[in-house]
């Protein structure tokens, strides 16, 4: 009867030995891919936030130009055909145009 036993308790440790590494070999390959995927997703997320940073940085470095530089805010108001009080626009018909 010990014999038995013996063979039984072997037969049962090896039958779960054996389901724990199929369970493994079946669970660890898709969060393998699904860990590659969330790292990439994390990267794309990370050049984003760059890019914006760096949006934010011109736009504040901008903004500081308007409050210091006086030509700059001229300049600008210019580019988009703003005028002084009392001046005169004097706008010209290209020949492409016509």
């Amino acid at each position: 009867m010990n014999v038995l036993l013996k063979i039984i308790t072997r037969t049962t440790l090896v039958t779960a030995f054996l389901c724990v590494i199929v369970a493994g070999l079946v669970i660890i390959p898709p969060k393998l891919a699904q860990l590659r995927r969330l790292e990439q997703q994390r990267n794309e997320m990370l050049r984003r936030i760059d890019h914006k940073n760096n949006e934010i940085k011109v736009l504040k470095d901008k903004q500081q130009r308007f409050k210091a530089e006086p030509e700059f805010v001229e300049h600008i108001a210019r580019e988009n055909k703003r005028v002084r009080p009392g001046e005169l626009v004097f706008v010209f018909d290209s020949e492409d145009a016509k």
